[in-house]
C-alpha cells in the first residue's frame, strides 16, 4: 500500500509543475528552465559525483554521444513546454506534453522498426483526433493559444526523443548517473541559450526565485524520484498508467490556485488524448512485462 503512496505523491509532485511556472511568469521560459535543472544538479551533485566516478569505466566515446543527445532533447523539451504555458491554458499544455508515449511509439516504429500493436494505433488515432478538437477550439479564443499548443506538442516530441536515447544509455549506466549527467548537460545548454538570448539572470522577485527552488525539488526531485522508487516494487504499467493523473493534478490546481477556467474544447479534447496515451502506454508496458 505505501508503494501506492509514494506513486500519489509523485503525482502531486509532478502536477505543480505548470502552476510553479505559472507563477514564475515574470521570467523567460529559457531562465526558467536553466534555473530548474541547474539546481537540481546541484542538489544532486554531493550524491551522484560517487557514482559517477564508479561508473566512469562504462562512459565509452558511443555512450557519451548518446548522453549528449539526451541532454540536448532534455533542454529543448524544457524550453518549448515552458514556453507553451506562456501562451495556453496549464490543462491544454500539460495534458498536450503528456503525449510523449505516442511519440515514443511512432518514432520506434520509424527508427528503430518497432511496429506498434493495433491498440496502439488506436492510440494514436485517438489523440491525433482529441489535438484538433483541444487546438481547434483554442485557436478560436487565440491564435497565441495556438502556438502554445504547438509549443506544447513540440515539448512532448522532444521528450519522446529523451526517452529513446535514454533507453539506449540505460543498458550501461545507472539511474542515477544517467540522470546527473542529462541535468548536466541539459542545465549547461539552456544557460548557453539564455546568454546568447541575451535574457537577465537577475532581478526578478523573491516569490519568482522561491519558484526556481520548488521546481527542482518537487517536481524534479520528488516527483520523478517517487516513480523511479515506486518501480521498484510495482509494475511498470502501474506507474506509467499513474503518471498520466498529471494533467488531470495540473488542471485542478490551476483551477483551485490560479483561478484558470477550463474550457469545453479543453475536456473534450483532453479526454480523447488521455484515453489514445492510456491505450498506448498500457499495451507497450504490458509487453515490456
Amino acid at each position: 500500500m505505501r508503494y501506492y503512496l509514494v506513486i500519489i505523491v509523485g503525482i502531486l509532485a509532478v502536477s505543480f509543475a505548470a502552476i510553479f511556472i505559472r507563477i514564475a511568469d515574470e521570467a523567460p521560459a529559457l531562465i526558467i528552465a536553466a534555473y530548474r535543472l541547474g539546481i537540481a544538479t546541484v542538489i544532486m551533485s554531493p550524491y551522484a559525483i560517487r557514482r559517477v566516478k564508479r561508473q566512469w569505466s562504462n562512459y565509452t566515446p558511443s555512450t557519451f554521444r548518446w548522453n549528449l543527445l539526451s541532454g540536448v532533447f532534455l533542454a529543448f523539451h524544457f524550453a518549448t513546454w515552458i514556453a507553451s504555458l506562456k501562451y495556453t491554458s496549464v490543462a491544454s499544455s500539460v495534458v498536450l506534453v503528456t503525449t510523449n508515449p505516442l511519440w515514443v511509439s511512432i518514432l520506434g516504429w520509424i527508427f528503430l522498426k518497432e511496429k506498434p500493436r493495433s491498440l496502439v494505433l488506436v492510440g494514436i488515432f485517438l489523440s491525433l483526433f482529441g489535438t484538433v478538437i483541444m487546438s481547434w477550439g483554442n485557436f478560436a479564443q487565440s491564435e497565441t493559444h495556438f502556438l502554445g499548443d504547438m509549443l506544447a506538442l513540440a515539448g512532448a516530441f522532444f521528450a519522446s526523443l529523451y526517452f529513446l536515447t535514454g533507453r539506449q544509455l540505460r543498458q550501461t549506466i545507472s539511474a542515477t548517473v544517467y540522470s546527473y549527467v542529462t541535468y548536466s548537460i541539459a542545465a549547461v545548454l539552456l544557460v548557453i541559450m539564455a546568454l546568447i538570448g541575451g535574457f537577465q539572470w537577475t532581478g526578478y522577485s523573491l516569490t519568482t526565485y522561491s519558484m526556481f527552488l520548488l521546481l527542482a525539488v518537487v517536481p524534479q526531485i520528488i516527483g520523478h524520484t517517487s516513480f523511479n522508487y515506486a518501480l521498484r516494487y510495482v509494475p511498470a504499467v502501474i506507474v506509467a498508467i499513474a503518471i498520466l493523473g498529471e494533467p488531470i493534478g495540473s488542471s485542478t490546481l490551476a483551477w483551485i490556485l490560479l483561478d484558470e477556467p477550463i474550457t469545453k474544447s479543453t475536456v473534450l479534447g483532453g479526454i480523447f488524448i488521455l484515453l489514445g496515451v492510456f491505450l498506448a502506454v498500457y499495451t507497450r508496458e504490458r509487453r515490456a512485462d
